[in-house]
């Protein structure tokens, strides 16, 4: 009697174990693909914003890619709707709306305008992926790892707002004051990427084989600005890569250190 008691007991308890293992992988698997979508989105809201500036200032681009831009981030939403938990459909919902404001609007914009609509949405998408990563890692108990995670998520949050003062300031350097703002910003935003080189040195020294940080610098002492407008332009997307490369490894990091490593991105 009290070996069949205890074999019932020992059922129950593997029963529960097996129950909660399969809670946790599925929770898991959730929380990895909604991740792994909303850095997809980055991708894609970066793309769209190159492309559509190429058209606001007149630049050649493809037609085409943009339409095909449209509809891979219409899809990824469609994705994100599908395998989100109840704790972020609503927010997924308010991004997508602005998301979707942003595709049908632009053409109204100015290229001031444009810069800072693209960059407000990728920072709701960073908002978001800090609150589903923080969340992940405190219930999984790895708390020493989100306070790590969210002090370097700071950083490039402060690194992604100069950049785009600079590139608003592109537009005005043809005046001595667009040239005194674009230089200003041009050194603040060398300052924070090799701050933020220190977190991924090996990443960063990979994606600025162009020495993008040393340009970026120069200004800190050089008044003239010889490069072109799209020259000017193409130096910040350099600028954006190494950010978004940095960003992405210590997001890819943490992620297979709790579950699995992140996809690597076609850039």
């Amino acid at each position: 009697m009290f070996i069949s008691i205890s074999l019932f007991i020992v059922t129950i308890i593997i029963g529960f174990l097996f129950h909660f293992s399969a809670v946790r992988e599925k929770c898991n698997q959730s929380r990895y693909a909604s991740i792994s979508q909303l850095r997809t989105l980055i991708f894609s809201v970066r793309e769209h914003r190159g492309l559509t500036h190429s058209h606001l200032t007149e630049t050649p681009y493809t037609p085409s890619a943009l339409k095909e831009v449209n509809a891979k981030i219409l899809d990824i939403f469609n994705q994100l709707k599908a395998q989100s938990g109840p704790e972020t459909k609503q927010e997924i919902r308010i991004l997508q709306e602005k998301v979707e404001n942003l595709l049908y609007q632009w053409t109204t914009f100015s290229v001031a305008k444009n810069q800072l609509q693209h960059g407000r949405v990728i920072r709701q998408i960073l908002f978001l992926i800090d609150e589903l990563l923080i969340s992940w890692l405190v219930d999984s108990h790895h708390d020493d790892i989100a306070a790590d995670y969210h002090h370097c998520w700071q950083k490039v949050l402060d690194t992604l707002e100069v950049l785009t003062m600079l590139r608003i300031s592109i537009q005005e350097v043809d005046t001595d004051l667009g040239k005194k703002r674009f230089r200003h910003h041009a050194s603040i935003l060398s300052r924070k990427m090799n701050q933020l080189s220190l977190i991924c040195p090996l990443t960063t020294a990979d994606s600025d084989q162009s020495g993008v940080i040393h340009t970026l610098k120069q200004w800190q002492d050089n008044d003239t600005i010889e490069l072109s407008k799209l020259e000017l332009y193409q130096l910040s997307l350099d600028a954006s890569l190494i950010i978004f490369n940095i960003y992405d490894q210590v997001l890819s990091d943490i992620c297979e250190s709790i579950y699995l490593p992140l996809v690597p991105q076609n850039r």
